[in-house]
C-alpha cells in the first residue's frame, strides 16, 4: 500500500517557510513523509499526497529562527536567510531538510557537502550572492529635485537587504532610496543613520514619475552623448556587451533606454 505524503504549501518568504517548518514538526507525520512547497498558482498535484496550506505565523517563525541560531549556529541561520530570498521554488524543502539535519548534528551540517539538500542550499546561496554582487556594480543612483538619491533595480532574488551594507558605507552622508520594482520593497537610508527595509505593495515602483534635479538632467544628457560619441559603430560587439552586462540589468540605465525600445 502506498504511504500517504503530506505537502505543506507556504508563502514565498522566510517567515512563510519557517511557519511551514514549525507545522511539519508539530504534526509528527515523520519527516520522510513530509515535503515543503512554495504555494504558487497552477502547480502540478501528485497522487497520494495531502496538500495543506500553511498561513504565515510570525510568532512561530521567530521560534524557528531562534532554534536555528541556538541549536545549530548563527552561521547556519545566515546561510538559511540567503537561501530563503532565492527565487527558486525548491528552496522551501531544502531549508526544511537542512534544519532537520542541523538539529541532529548541530553546525556540522555545514560540512555535509554531499547531501542533496546541501547541494541545493549552496546553489541557492551562490545564486543570491552572485546577483547581489552584480547589483552592487550596476546600480545607478539619480538625484531628484529634493536632493535625494533614488535607484531602481529589477532582481530575480530578494537581494535588497544585502545591498544595505555596501551603499550605507559608500553614501553614509546622503539620503537615498533603492527600490526593488519586482518584489515591491524599498531600502531607505537617512543621512548618517541606518537603513529601513519596507514593503511597498500598493505602489507600482516601475511607473513612478521622477522629477530630477537640473544637474541630474544635464548629467544624463552628457552621459548619453559621451556613450554615443565614444562608440565605434564598426567595432560594436552586441554579444560581448550582453556577456559583460546582461540585458536584464540595463532596464534603468539611461544609455540603453533607446536600445530597449527598439
Amino acid at each position: 500500500m502506498t504511504e500517504e505524503k503530506f505537502v505543506y504549501l507556504c508563502e514565498d518568504s522566510m517567515e512563510g517557510i519557517f511557519s511551514a517548518v514549525y507545522k511539519a514538526f508539530e504534526e509528527h507525520h515523520g519527516h520522510r513523509r513530509n515535503r515543503l512547497m512554495i504555494n504558487t498558482e497552477g502547480f502540478n498535484r501528485e497522487l497520494f499526497c495531502e496538500y495543506r496550506v500553511v498561513d504565515t505565523d510570525y510568532e512561530k517563525a521567530v521560534k524557528v529562527a531562534d532554534t536555528i541560531q541556538k541549536r545549530i549556529s548563527v552561521q547556519a541561520y545566515e546561510f538559511v536567510q540567503k537561501a530563503a530570498v532565492s527565487c527558486r521554488s525548491e528552496k522551501a524543502d531544502a531549508i526544511y531538510r537542512f534544519i532537520i539535519e542541523g538539529l541532529s548534528v548541530g553546525n556540522r551540517v555545514m560540512s555535509h557537502l554531499t547531501a542533496p539538500f546541501m547541494q541545493t542550499m549552496f546553489e541557492l546561496e551562490r545564486y543570491t550572492n552572485h546577483e547581489a554582487r552584480f547589483w552592487v556594480e550596476f546600480l545607478r543612483f539619480e538625484e531628484l529635485e529634493n536632493g535625494m538619491l533614488f535607484a531602481r533595480i529589477n532582481p530575480k532574488n530578494k537581494i535588497l537587504p544585502y545591498l544595505a551594507g555596501h551603499f550605507s558605507d559608500r553614501f553614509s552622508g546622503e539620503d537615498w532610496i533603492i527600490a526593488d520594482t519586482v518584489h515591491k520593497y524599498v531600502l531607505i537610508h537617512q543621512k548618517n543613520q541606518g537603513c529601513i527595509y519596507a514593503s511597498m505593495d500598493e505602489v507600482d515602483l516601475d511607473e513612478l514619475t521622477l522629477y530630477y534635479s537640473e544637474e541630474e538632467r544635464d548629467l544624463q544628457k552628457l552621459w548619453k552623448l559621451f556613450v554615443d560619441t565614444i562608440a565605434v559603430k564598426e567595432r560594436v560587439n552586441k554579444n560581448l556587451q550582453r556577456q559583460m552586462l546582461p540585458l536584464r540589468y540595463r532596464k534603468y540605465m539611461k544609455e540603453f533606454t533607446s536600445e530597449q525600445k527598439d
